[in-house]
């Protein structure tokens, strides 16, 4: 079980520094965008491209300068910060002591919903209206496949914390 903890605390720090590196990016699109920022720079051809903070490399290049890609590219990056939270929440859950708990179950519903309900109509919705072309279907079925392994590990979860409960009761 220490193996466990181990790489259930370097997957929660790794998840939440990615976390917030992906809430990062979004805030500093949208600042760069919205306030016409150094590091937004606009190309003859309408596409557009942000910098890095503090220098003149490029970060992230938008195909078309549009309210809607924009708002496309911000609802993805926030999409993707929110995953990896929920994620460091599930390995969170790992690091503790008492393993079954109401808690742990809470970060596991969490994650599956996500994976299971949003992302599928997230993406479904974007493959109809976006102007980029990514493998939307391949993304989704990832997405559901791992929110049901995550559904039956919550689903374990909960008989466990059951046992515990009727153990205590027992003693």
């Amino acid at each position: 079980m220490k193996l466990t903890r181990i790489i259930a605390t370097i997957g929660l720090f790794l998840s939440r520094f990615i976390s917030v590196i992906y809430f990062a990016t979004a805030l500093h699109l949208l600042a760069s965008v919205i306030f016409k920022l150094p590091t937004f720079k606009l190309l003859p051809s309408n596409i557009f491209i942000i910098l890095y903070p503090f220098s003149a490399k490029t970060f992230l290049i938008g195909s078309v300068f549009s309210a809607g890609y924009i708002a496309e590219m911000v609802l993805i990056i926030l999409f993707y910060g929110s995953f990896f939270w929920l994620l460091s929440n599930v390995f969170k859950t790992f690091r503790k002591k008492k393993l079954f708990t109401v808690q742990g179950i809470k970060n596991l519903k969490l994650f599956y919903i996500i994976n299971l309900f949003i992302s599928p109509v997230l993406f479904t919705i974007l493959s109809i209206y976006s102007i980029e072309d990514y493998p939307y279907f391949a993304i989704i079925i990832g997405h559901v496949i791992l929110g049901v392994l995550v559904f039956f590990i919550a689903a374990i979860f909960e008989q466990g914390v059951n046992l515990q409960h009727d153990q205590d009761l027992f003693i």
